[in-house]
């Protein structure tokens, strides 16, 4: 293994919590206290399973997989490609009050689709966190947007949204008030399946092109030799879940 990697994995907390628990346990099972050694040793598995194997990079990546290898050139034009919000935090420290988290790669891929002349208009999503004062995500995208001027095409703001459902449900009132047809749904691939659901529950039609492929491009490379467990495994962990608990609960409530 890379000095330089186990160097930084030494330096994470939760290697950290796995060397003191492990330790803990061999010492106990070493003195023959089974009972004892038991729990932390068990503990111990559970981290090293979801955070040193592929074992939650496959669960986001069966998600996922079902929107991977399509290809530009065969996505059919439509009035308007939506892009979902989720991808940042309001920061009134940075230069435009708003922080890019790891699902970045949402707002590339719509800008691209609209350069590409596959959309007409682009419409962006998006909450607000409630305890930082801020015109809410997706207004904050728009005057960075259009600022750079990327893209040259109408930039929509569906306001502040509770979820994905109020995010279809605003979508489908600004395609009756503009009179589209079909949009392009923007969104990460492992919540594509609920949010294309949800779309379409609401009455629109869908073209569905995903992005941030975190479970199908972590799989080739980041287990291959690891020895340490990392928090990255079990946040793919949570976003599998996020995903899984939040289609039973769509489900439940008729919006998909």
């Amino acid at each position: 293994m890379n000095p330089a990697r186990l160097l930084d994995g030494l330096l994470q907390p939760l290697a950290v919590l796995w060397l003191g628990v492990t330790l803990y346990g061999l010492v106990k099972l070493a003195r023959r206290q089974w009972r004892l050694a038991g729990c932390p040793l068990l503990v111990a598995a559970c981290l090293y399973a979801l955070g040193a194997t592929s074992l939650p990079a496959k669960l986001l990546a069966s998600l996922e997989r079902p929107y991977a290898g399509g290809e530009l050139s065969s996505l059919p034009p439509a009035d308007a490609v939506v892009m979902l919000g989720g991808m940042t935090t309001p920061s009134a420290e940075d230069l435009f009050d708003f922080d890019f988290d790891a699902e970045v790669d949402r707002v590339v891929t719509a800008i691209e689709l609209v350069r590409q002349r596959k959309g007409r208009a682009l419409v962006v999503g998006g909450g607000m966190n409630a305890r930082i004062a801020n015109p809410g995500e997706g207004e904050l995208l728009r005057r960075w947007i259009e600022l750079w001027n990327v893209p040259q095409a109408p930039v929509h703001v569906l306001g502040v949204c509770l979820n994905t459902r109020d995010e279809a449900v605003r979508a489908r009132a600004l395609a009756e008030a503009q009179g589209w047809q079909r949009i392009i749904l923007v969104t990460s691939a492992a919540h594509m399946r609920r949010a294309a659901a949800c779309f379409r529950r609401a009455g629109l039609e869908v073209v569905p092109w995903a992005c941030d492929f975190d479970g199908m491009s972590s799989l080739p490379w980041r287990w291959q030799d690891s020895i340490l467990p990392s928090v990255s495994g079990f946040e793919m962990l949570s976003r599998y879940l996020h995903e899984v608990v939040g289609m039973w609960v769509y489900r439940w409530r008729g919006w998909v």
